[in-house]
Protein backbone atom coordinates (compact mmCIF):
# COMPACT_ATOMS: atom_id res chain seq x y z
CA UNK A 1 0.00 0.00 0.00
CA UNK A 2 1.42 3.53 -0.95
CA UNK A 3 1.46 6.22 1.69
CA UNK A 4 -1.00 8.23 -0.26
CA UNK A 5 -3.36 5.42 -0.44
CA UNK A 6 -2.77 4.70 3.32
CA UNK A 7 -3.86 8.09 3.88
CA UNK A 8 -7.13 7.73 1.99
CA UNK A 9 -7.94 4.39 4.13
CA UNK A 10 -7.22 6.45 7.31
CA UNK A 11 -9.40 8.60 5.89
CA UNK A 12 -12.84 6.50 5.06
CA UNK A 13 -11.75 4.75 8.16
CA UNK A 14 -12.17 7.86 10.95
CA UNK A 15 -15.27 9.51 7.89
CA UNK A 16 -18.24 8.17 9.74
CA UNK A 17 -16.06 8.61 13.68
CA UNK A 18 -17.01 11.28 15.58
CA UNK A 19 -13.96 13.73 16.25
CA UNK A 20 -15.42 13.75 19.88
CA UNK A 21 -15.80 9.91 21.05
CA UNK A 22 -14.03 8.81 23.26
CA UNK A 23 -14.25 5.22 23.14
CA UNK A 24 -16.74 2.77 20.87
CA UNK A 25 -16.74 1.13 17.62
CA UNK A 26 -13.68 2.98 16.58
CA UNK A 27 -11.02 0.59 14.85
CA UNK A 28 -7.79 2.44 16.52
CA UNK A 29 -5.65 -0.94 16.02
CA UNK A 30 -6.29 -0.55 12.09
CA UNK A 31 -5.90 3.33 12.25
CA UNK A 32 -2.41 2.97 13.69
CA UNK A 33 -1.24 0.08 11.71
CA UNK A 34 -2.75 2.63 8.24
CA UNK A 35 -0.03 5.22 10.10
CA UNK A 36 2.24 2.71 10.19
CA UNK A 37 1.74 1.78 6.38
CA UNK A 38 2.45 5.29 5.30
CA UNK A 39 5.81 4.53 5.97
CA UNK A 40 5.70 1.04 5.05
CA UNK A 41 4.07 -0.26 2.05
CA UNK A 42 4.25 -4.07 2.85
CA UNK A 43 2.64 -3.67 6.63
CA UNK A 44 0.71 -6.98 6.97
CA UNK A 45 -2.83 -5.02 8.82
CA UNK A 46 -4.45 -8.61 8.90
CA UNK A 47 -2.06 -10.04 10.57
CA UNK A 48 -1.24 -7.51 12.81
CA UNK A 49 -5.00 -7.65 12.91
CA UNK A 50 -5.07 -11.30 13.93
CA UNK A 51 -2.48 -11.10 16.59
CA UNK A 52 -4.43 -8.66 18.13
CA UNK A 53 -7.11 -10.65 18.42
CA UNK A 54 -4.82 -13.41 19.84
CA UNK A 55 -3.74 -11.70 22.67
CA UNK A 56 -7.27 -10.15 23.39
CA UNK A 57 -8.34 -14.10 23.52
CA UNK A 58 -5.47 -14.96 25.81
CA UNK A 59 -6.49 -11.92 27.92
CA UNK A 60 -9.86 -12.80 28.55
CA UNK A 61 -8.55 -16.56 29.36
CA UNK A 62 -6.91 -15.13 31.94
CA UNK A 63 -9.98 -13.03 33.71
CA UNK A 64 -11.95 -14.25 36.69
CA UNK A 65 -15.40 -14.65 36.07
CA UNK A 66 -17.26 -11.79 37.74
CA UNK A 67 -14.19 -9.80 37.51
CA UNK A 68 -14.23 -6.20 38.32
CA UNK A 69 -12.71 -3.34 36.65
CA UNK A 70 -9.21 -3.77 37.83
CA UNK A 71 -9.03 -7.36 37.29
CA UNK A 72 -9.35 -6.88 34.38
CA UNK A 73 -6.95 -4.49 33.50
CA UNK A 74 -4.77 -6.30 35.39
CA UNK A 75 -5.55 -9.65 33.21
CA UNK A 76 -5.06 -7.55 29.85
CA UNK A 77 -1.67 -5.86 31.63
CA UNK A 78 -0.05 -9.17 33.25
CA UNK A 79 -0.53 -10.44 29.55
CA UNK A 80 0.92 -8.29 27.88
CA UNK A 81 4.20 -7.11 30.40
CA UNK A 82 4.35 -10.03 32.17
CA UNK A 83 3.88 -12.80 29.81
CA UNK A 84 4.71 -11.69 26.16
CA UNK A 85 7.15 -9.29 27.74
CA UNK A 86 6.34 -6.23 26.11
CA UNK A 87 8.74 -3.19 27.31
CA UNK A 88 9.38 0.51 26.81
CA UNK A 89 12.22 1.69 24.83
CA UNK A 90 14.85 3.41 27.17
CA UNK A 91 18.09 2.70 24.80
CA UNK A 92 16.47 4.39 21.90
CA UNK A 93 13.34 6.31 22.65
CA UNK A 94 13.61 8.43 19.62
CA UNK A 95 13.32 5.46 16.89
CA UNK A 96 10.69 5.97 15.00
CA UNK A 97 9.74 2.46 15.22
CA UNK A 98 8.58 3.12 18.63
CA UNK A 99 5.77 4.93 16.75
CA UNK A 100 4.32 2.11 14.65
CA UNK A 101 2.22 -0.45 15.64
CA UNK A 102 3.49 -3.50 13.48
CA UNK A 103 6.83 -2.97 14.62
CA UNK A 104 6.28 -2.60 18.12
CA UNK A 105 3.88 -6.09 17.99
CA UNK A 106 7.20 -7.58 16.27
CA UNK A 107 9.99 -5.91 18.56
CA UNK A 108 8.16 -5.80 21.76
CA UNK A 109 9.04 -2.28 22.04
CA UNK A 110 7.10 0.98 22.15
CA UNK A 111 7.36 4.45 24.00
CA UNK A 112 4.17 5.20 26.21
CA UNK A 113 1.48 6.21 23.38
CA UNK A 114 1.90 3.12 21.29
CA UNK A 115 2.24 0.67 24.58
CA UNK A 116 -0.90 2.99 25.79
CA UNK A 117 -2.75 1.58 22.60
CA UNK A 118 -1.59 -1.62 22.26
CA UNK A 119 -3.92 -2.09 25.99
CA UNK A 120 -6.52 -0.62 24.46
CA UNK A 121 -7.40 -1.84 21.82
CA UNK A 122 -6.77 -5.32 23.51
CA UNK A 123 -8.88 -4.44 25.69
CA UNK A 124 -11.58 -3.42 23.27
CA UNK A 125 -11.38 -6.89 21.27
CA UNK A 126 -11.32 -8.62 24.75
CA UNK A 127 -14.59 -6.27 25.62
CA UNK A 128 -12.67 -4.26 28.10
CA UNK A 129 -13.55 -0.66 27.59
CA UNK A 130 -9.74 1.11 28.37
CA UNK A 131 -9.07 4.80 27.74
CA UNK A 132 -6.21 6.31 27.19
CA UNK A 133 -5.20 9.52 29.18
CA UNK A 134 -2.94 12.29 27.94
CA UNK A 135 -1.17 13.34 30.78
CA UNK A 136 1.19 16.07 29.75
CA UNK A 137 4.44 14.75 28.91
CA UNK A 138 3.04 10.88 29.86
CA UNK A 139 0.98 8.59 28.66
CA UNK A 140 -1.65 6.66 30.41
CA UNK A 141 -4.40 4.55 30.33
CA UNK A 142 -7.12 3.20 32.69
CA UNK A 143 -10.46 1.29 32.77
CA UNK A 144 -13.63 3.02 31.73
CA UNK A 145 -15.17 2.13 35.28
CA UNK A 146 -12.38 2.94 37.44
CA UNK A 147 -11.48 6.65 37.45
CA UNK A 148 -8.87 6.77 40.35
CA UNK A 149 -6.19 4.31 39.04
CA UNK A 150 -3.99 4.46 36.03
CA UNK A 151 -1.18 1.91 34.07
CA UNK A 152 1.78 3.28 32.77
CA UNK A 153 2.10 0.58 30.30
CA UNK A 154 5.91 2.04 29.63
CA UNK A 155 6.71 1.13 33.05
CA UNK A 156 5.78 -2.39 32.91
CA UNK A 157 2.21 -1.50 32.81
CA UNK A 158 3.03 -0.44 36.71
CA UNK A 159 -0.67 0.73 38.74
CA UNK A 160 -0.87 4.17 40.15
CA UNK A 161 -3.27 6.30 42.25
CA UNK A 162 -3.54 10.20 41.54
CA UNK A 163 -1.10 11.11 43.66
CA UNK A 164 1.45 8.60 42.19
CA UNK A 165 0.16 9.98 38.95
CA UNK A 166 1.05 13.63 39.70
CA UNK A 167 4.93 12.62 40.51
CA UNK A 168 5.51 11.57 37.43
CA UNK A 169 3.54 14.50 35.81
CA UNK A 170 6.47 16.04 38.23
CA UNK A 171 9.54 14.03 36.59
CA UNK A 172 8.66 14.65 32.80
CA UNK A 173 7.98 18.26 33.64
CA UNK A 174 9.57 19.55 36.23
CA UNK A 175 9.23 20.00 39.86
CA UNK A 176 6.74 22.81 39.57
CA UNK A 177 4.09 21.15 37.29
CA UNK A 178 0.93 20.34 38.98
CA UNK A 179 -2.07 17.87 38.51
CA UNK A 180 -4.49 19.27 37.50
CA UNK A 181 -7.99 17.13 36.82
CA UNK A 182 -8.01 18.02 33.28
CA UNK A 183 -4.83 16.47 32.97
CA UNK A 184 -6.33 12.87 33.72
CA UNK A 185 -9.41 12.95 31.52
CA UNK A 186 -9.50 10.77 28.43
CA UNK A 187 -9.24 11.51 25.10
CA UNK A 188 -9.69 10.03 21.95
CA UNK A 189 -9.08 7.52 19.31
CA UNK A 190 -8.56 10.22 16.73
CA UNK A 191 -6.26 12.31 19.30
CA UNK A 192 -4.18 9.66 19.99
CA UNK A 193 -3.12 8.68 16.33
CA UNK A 194 -2.67 12.08 16.26
CA UNK A 195 -0.16 12.45 19.14
CA UNK A 196 1.14 9.31 17.98
CA UNK A 197 1.56 11.23 14.26
CA UNK A 198 3.59 14.29 16.30
CA UNK A 199 5.75 12.58 17.63
CA UNK A 200 6.99 11.30 14.28
CA UNK A 201 6.93 14.79 12.70
CA UNK A 202 9.11 15.72 15.16
CA UNK A 203 11.41 12.94 14.66
CA UNK A 204 11.59 13.62 11.14
CA UNK A 205 11.69 16.93 11.52
CA UNK A 206 14.20 16.86 13.40
CA UNK A 207 16.45 14.63 11.38
CA UNK A 208 15.66 16.51 8.38
CA UNK A 209 14.10 13.81 6.62
CA UNK A 210 11.63 15.83 5.03
CA UNK A 211 10.16 13.15 2.82
CA UNK A 212 9.13 11.33 5.47
CA UNK A 213 7.81 14.71 7.82
CA UNK A 214 5.78 15.60 4.52
CA UNK A 215 4.16 11.94 4.99
CA UNK A 216 3.47 12.16 8.39
CA UNK A 217 1.72 15.52 8.13
CA UNK A 218 -0.65 14.28 5.00
CA UNK A 219 -1.69 11.82 8.00
CA UNK A 220 -1.79 14.30 10.52
CA UNK A 221 -4.13 16.20 8.20
CA UNK A 222 -6.25 13.47 7.56
CA UNK A 223 -7.06 12.60 11.27
CA UNK A 224 -7.60 16.29 12.04
CA UNK A 225 -9.04 17.94 9.00
CA UNK A 226 -10.30 21.15 10.95
CA UNK A 227 -6.73 22.38 11.84
CA UNK A 228 -5.56 24.05 9.21
CA UNK A 229 -2.39 24.53 10.66
CA UNK A 230 -1.35 21.42 9.62
CA UNK A 231 -1.42 22.21 6.22
CA UNK A 232 1.00 25.85 7.26
CA UNK A 233 3.77 23.21 8.87
CA UNK A 234 3.40 21.18 5.55
CA UNK A 235 3.85 23.99 3.47
CA UNK A 236 7.48 24.53 5.46
CA UNK A 237 8.91 21.60 5.03
CA UNK A 238 8.32 21.58 1.46
CA UNK A 239 9.88 24.60 1.35
CA UNK A 240 12.86 23.32 3.18
CA UNK A 241 13.07 20.36 1.30
CA UNK A 242 13.08 22.75 -2.09
CA UNK A 243 9.04 21.73 -3.44
CA UNK A 244 8.40 25.47 -3.68
CA UNK A 245 5.52 24.73 -5.95
CA UNK A 246 3.85 22.42 -3.04
CA UNK A 247 5.04 25.28 -0.46
CA UNK A 248 3.07 27.58 -2.45
CA UNK A 249 -0.14 25.62 -2.66
CA UNK A 250 -0.20 24.63 1.46
CA UNK A 251 0.52 28.19 2.37
CA UNK A 252 -2.25 29.54 -0.28
CA UNK A 253 -4.76 26.87 1.68
CA UNK A 254 -3.75 27.91 4.57
CA UNK A 255 -4.40 31.21 4.08
CA UNK A 256 -8.15 30.94 2.77
CA UNK A 257 -8.99 28.17 5.50
CA UNK A 258 -7.18 30.07 8.25
CA UNK A 259 -7.74 34.03 7.05
CA UNK A 260 -7.51 35.31 10.31
CA UNK A 261 -5.08 33.12 12.12
CA UNK A 262 -2.61 35.11 14.35
CA UNK A 263 0.77 34.51 11.77
CA UNK A 264 -1.13 34.84 8.46
CA UNK A 265 0.94 38.01 7.53
CA UNK A 266 4.05 36.28 7.94
CA UNK A 267 2.34 32.95 5.99
CA UNK A 268 1.60 35.78 2.66
CA UNK A 269 4.87 37.12 2.75
CA UNK A 270 6.49 33.40 2.26
CA UNK A 271 4.05 32.95 -0.09
CA UNK A 272 4.16 36.20 -2.20
CA UNK A 273 8.52 35.08 -2.12
CA UNK A 274 7.69 32.16 -3.76
CA UNK A 275 5.35 33.04 -6.46
CA UNK A 276 7.81 35.61 -7.15
CA UNK A 277 10.66 32.75 -7.49
CA UNK A 278 8.01 30.45 -9.32
CA UNK A 279 7.43 33.11 -11.88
Amino acid sequence: MFAADAILELQRLLGSESADTVAGDFDLGTGALLVASTDDPNVDIDGCCANLDRMAEAAQARMPSEAGPLEELNAITDLLFGVIGFSGNRDDYYDPNNSYLNQVLQRRLGIPITLSLLCIEVGRRAGVPVLGIGMPGHFLVRHRDEENYFVDAFNGGLLMNRDECGAVLRQAAGDDARLEEHHLNPVTPREILARVLRNLKAIYWDREEFDRCITTIGGLMAVLPDRPEEQRDRGVVHLKAGNHQQSADDFAAYIEAAPNADDIETVRNALSRLRSTLS
